[in-house]
């Protein structure tokens, strides 16, 4: 254990380097593809001045996209899209193996896709980042499969931290989608991991918040009875509007595979398409709105800048349609600032909205953006949770944490209701593969052998003549050692044979005392699925007290299932 947290600590240290220096990079390549300077001081919560490049902005995103897919096509096509699919799945079907090159491909890939406009966020690629890299790690220190998952969370929850400067939105990130079970042993290496980057990003980034909420936030109480009850409404349009993201994206990306071009021609017709979009927002706003992480257009609605319904609304489509134009057409990025513009803006559009129609309400705009943030995160991802607690972090805005509750836990049902999946598994549901939902308690490991085993046995001799039936038998040799079990299948019940005739000596040996799991370890490690167990762990007859094979897991598993909702 203590090896395992001397790991999670590096983890740490270097996932919050990883975030800085991404932030890093992000920022040198957006200067210079905009505004033709060679620095990396770059602050997404403050808009981009206008391109000294005029209308050639346009052509910024397509020169950045055929760098992005001659990197993913040629060392890492996990690179492509947002990340964390990729993540879940080493998880569950990779036995936590990620390859390393995916760091560098995937840094490189989505810094230059979000760096030259486009319109995605920097937390799925800093997940899969770290990730990677930490997968890398277990895997050179030859860890086993249940600590390399593990250390995969620790890398993931450290890179949230780290970029929110949120560690309990990063620990809940893993507790409600990567941990595969849920207790002080697995916890204390991701809460360790996520403690540190968050200080190293903090030190190395800046503690303030993410975004800035002015003290003052509403002038009435926002979690007064009547505007709870407007909360509900609110947060089922926007699980529906959750719905509606997600299945876009994936539609945007079967749109452009179907399309009879090559990678590069198609990723360069959406990203040309998504140039003449937020030169167009520029030329009738003055600002890029739709273009990168989108921190700039929250931080304008959260801190009310930008009030008037009919641009937000516009806005919100002009959002979505960026999205779709980057991500399906091969670009790398994340979709959970995308998923805080679009709840932002839709919270904003409300909350404005209510405010001219009903200024007598009480009702405003920040709240419901915070609100409409949480909400829309909590929908698409499925963690409800890391949500409403991100939010908070966030915007250290503690008001609105029971506007909050609601709205992620109406959106999120709303959004389950319609479709399994979310933004994530979705994404691997379209692959056949499967997730479990949520984690269960593990049963099985505190079932003990002893309470399930088949312990009515006779000991009959290999040259016995013995009659067909379904007790269990045990052969002996002229020791009284045990070599063998008597396959009641073999033989009609009821019909005389050899007990020779019948011996299976297919089996493992296993000591009394240990639980379930143990013993579904050891059938793994032996490819058998027969055990005869002992008190002592040999095979005397004087110490066999029972007999366990697939009819009596399969019983266990049948009562264990009866548990579970």
């Amino acid at each position: 254990m203590s090896s395992l947290f001397l790991v999670s600590a590096l983890i740490g240290v270097m996932t919050g380097f990883a975030a800085w220096g991404f932030r890093l990079l992000i920022g040198l390549i957006h200067n210079f593809a905009f505004l033709g300077q060679l620095s990396a001081n770059y602050d997404a919560n403050q808009h981009t001045p206008e391109s000294p490049l005029g209308w050639m902005i346009i052509f910024v995103p397509v020169l950045g996209g055929i760098v992005v897919i001659w990197l993913i096509k040629n060392f890492a096509p996990e690179a492509k899209g947002h990340g964390v699919p990729e993540v879940m799945s080493a998880i569950h079907h990779k036995r936590g193996r990620i390859r390393g090159i995916v760091s560098i491909v995937k840094a490189l890939a989505s810094a230059i896709t979000i760096g030259t406009g486009g319109s995605l966020g920097r937390e799925g690629p800093i997940i899969q980042i770290s990730s990677a890299f930490s997968s890398m790690i277990a895997q050179w220190l030859r860890m086993s499969v249940n600590q390399r998952n593990l250390l995969i969370a620790c890398g993931a929850s450290g890179g949230i931290a780290a970029t929110f400067n949120a560690p309990l939105g990063g620990i809940l990130f893993s507790i409600e989608l990567l941990l595969l079970s849920v207790n002080s042993h697995t916890l204390l290496p991701v809460i360790t991991s996520s403690v540190i980057a968050a200080n190293v990003g903090r030190y190395l980034i800046g503690p303030e918040p993410a975004f800035h909420i002015p003290v003052a936030t509403t002038i009435h109480d926002p979690s007064s009875p009547l505007l709870l009850l407007l909360y509900f409404p609110f947060a089922a349009a926007i699980g529906l509007v959750a719905l509606v993201f997600i299945k876009s994206i994936y539609a945007s990306e079967d749109f452009f595979d179907n399309l009879p071009l090559n990678p590069y021609v198609r990723h360069m017709l959406g990203m040309l398409l998504l140039g003449c979009l937020f030169y167009t927002s520029f030329k009738l706003t003055g600002h890029y709105y739709v273009q990168g992480v989108g921190y700039a257009t929250i931080e304008d609605i959260v801190s009310s800048t930008l009030t008037s319904p009919w641009l937000i609304l516009t806005l919100v489509l002009a959002k979505l349609l960026a999205v779709l134009l980057t991500i399906g057409s091969g670009g790398s990025g994340g979709v959970f600032s995308p998923s805080l513009y679009i709840g932002a803006t839709i919270g904003g559009l409300f909350g404005s909205t209510l405010t001219l129609w009903l200024p007598g309400l009480g009702a405003d705009q920040e709240t419901f953006a915070l609100v409409g943030m949480a909400a829309m995160v909590a929908a698409t991802t499925s963690a409800p949770l890391t949500a409403a607690i991100m939010t908070f972090e966030m915007t250290l805005d503690y008001s609105v944490m029971l506007p909050i509750m609601v709205g992620v836990g109406v959106a999120y049902a709303v959004r389950r209701h319609f479709s399994k999946g979310d933004i994530y598994t979705l994404k691997l549901m379209r692959r056949g593969l499967s997730l479990p939902e949520g984690f269960l308690t593990d049963i099985n490991s505190q079932i003990i052998v002893d309470d399930v085993m088949d312990n009515k046995i006779d000991f009959v001799g290999h040259n016995d003549m013995i009659t067909g039936t379904e007790q269990v038998r045990c052969v002996v040799n002229d020791e009284g050692v045990v070599i063998g079990l008597v396959n009641p299948a073999s033989y009609r019940i009821g019909k005389e044979f050899k007990a020779s005739q019948a011996t299976v000596t297919d089996f493992i040996v296993i000591q009394s005392g240990i639980s379930i799991r143990e013993v579904l370890a050891i059938f793994d490690k032996h490819g058998r699925a027969n055990a005869i167990v002992s008190k002592t762990g040999n095979l005397d007859s004087k110490d066999v007290i029972g007999v366990f094979n697939s009819i009596q897991l399969t019983r266990v598993i049948a009562n264990s299932s009866k548990m579970y909702v």
